[in-house]
């Protein structure tokens, strides 16, 4: 559903008002978020909101914005921050978390990625709000047409709009009004069977932090003003190479047998992904690797006829929205095998991958405890209930080794 359509289905805007702005819009250009903000009719606020539901994105407020941090914004120059429309807010875990204006211009994320050498994990802002922080951080002047604004983009911590759902997370856009269930129960909090394997589940979880924590840690200095220049200097700057969660992998495909064997003996994170990226290659079409942390699924590595493998990095899918992933870890046996119900995260991951999506789909969730560590997904091969089983016996092995490495590790401690 569009921007326009989402605000007048939630009473935010009449279909007057969305008429008059799409005329304006027609005359003056730009970006319909920009001219209903320029008439005064929606706030920054609930815009940011529903641009992230509009896209199935994770927002930048204008209070994380306000939070950015030295060292990211430094990754950028301020033309390339310009060209970009981009506000790096803070580097976490060789990942960096950024407000950008087109967070589905997937040519940007890579050429982020490639000249700030850190995997880019975006979150949507008003280019309103972009431009203001371009200006403040890096002392480019906004566009003419941005100017008017004066000190209005600037996040008020203050501004509480009590009609906006809570997000459930803290930048993620709040849960739809009327959400499409995922097939199958809820997710479950603990498989009975791992939980008799593994009875101190709690000191496995992985360490994770809130965005907002993150933000407002002092560990990192806040980033500063910056004074204005008349013309943002030259872009050209040396290109750093682009670090990875999972460098180098290698991938063999491999018979369900052989890759439970070499997980039995896997003595670290990315042979794992290897040999299970090799069995996937051997099942699948394609398939991707998700890994999970904090109630968020992120894209990590991706094999086969997917034309948009190379950006499966900058995929973040929130656990709580109806998914492909969501659907995995709710299922009973910890494996989804069949056709996807409609979801904007769907869509979202489909458009990143480069492909329609498939009729059958596939997706194993790898648990620890009540934590799940990784989502092995597939397309579009039809499976049948050995298939299903064997997936299952697959990610459980893969979960053992998880297991043995972090208790490894715990020893060595």
């Amino acid at each position: 559903m569009k921007l326009g359509e989402m605000l007048v289905r939630d009473g935010r805007l009449t279909e007057q008002q969305l008429d008059a702005a799409l005329r304006f819009q027609a005359r003056d250009g730009g970006r319909l978020g920009t001219v209903l903000v320029e008439h005064e009719m929606v706030d920054l606020e609930a815009l940011t909101v529903y641009l992230g539901l509009e896209l199935g994105i994770p927002i930048a407020t204008g209070a994380m914005l306000e939070r950015a941090k030295r060292a990211a914004v430094r990754l950028l120059q301020p033309a390339q921050a310009f060209r970009h429309k981009c506000v790096p807010l803070v580097v976490q875990d060789r990942q960096l978390i950024a407000a950008i204006e087109d967070p589905h211009d997937f040519g940007t994320l890579e050429s982020l990625s490639q000249v700030t050498g850190y995997r880019v994990l975006p979150r949507v802002a008003p280019e309103v709000r972009i431009y203001y922080y371009i200006e403040r951080y890096y002392g480019v002047p906004r566009p003419v047409r941005f100017v008017k604004f004066g000190d209005l983009p600037r996040g008020d911590e203050g501004h509480v709009d009590g009609g906006l759902p809570a997000p459930p997370l803290p930048g993620l856009p709040p849960v739809p009004a009327s959400p499409i269930a995922a097939p199958g129960p809820k997710p479950r909090l603990r498989s009975q069977k791992m939980h008799k394997m593994f009875d101190d589940s709690e000191a496995l979880e992985l360490e994770a932090e809130d965005l907002i924590d993150t933000l407002d840690a002092d560990l990192e200095a806040a980033a500063e003003a910056a004074p204005i220049v008349e013309t943002p200097p030259s872009p050209s700057v040396p290109v750093v190479s682009r670090t990875s969660s999972a460098p180098n992998l290698v991938i063999t495909p491999m018979a369900a047998d052989v890759a439970m064997r070499e997980l039995a003996k896997s003595a670290d994170r990315n042979r794992i992904v290897e040999v299970l990226l090799g069995f996937a290659a051997a099942t699948f079409d394609a398939s991707v690797v998700f890994t999970v942390r904090d109630n968020l699924a992120f894209g990590w590595k991706a094999i086969g006829q997917l034309p948009g493998a190379a950006f499966v990095e900058h995929v973040l899918i929130p656990l709580d929205v109806p998914s492909v992933v969501q659907a995995a870890i709710a299922a009973d046996r910890g494996v989804f095998h069949g056709p996807l119900a409609p979801s904007t995260v769907n869509a979202y991951l489909y458009k990143v991958l480069g492909c329609p999506e498939p009729q059958l789909v596939t997706a194993g969730a790898i648990m620890i405890g009540k934590r799940v560590v990784n989502v092995l997904y597939g397309h579009p091969t039809k499976l049948n209930d050995i298939q299903v089983g064997v997936l299952q016996q697959v990610c459980h092995s893969a979960a053992e080794a998880y297991a043995r490495l972090i208790a490894a590790s715990k020893t060595r401690r």
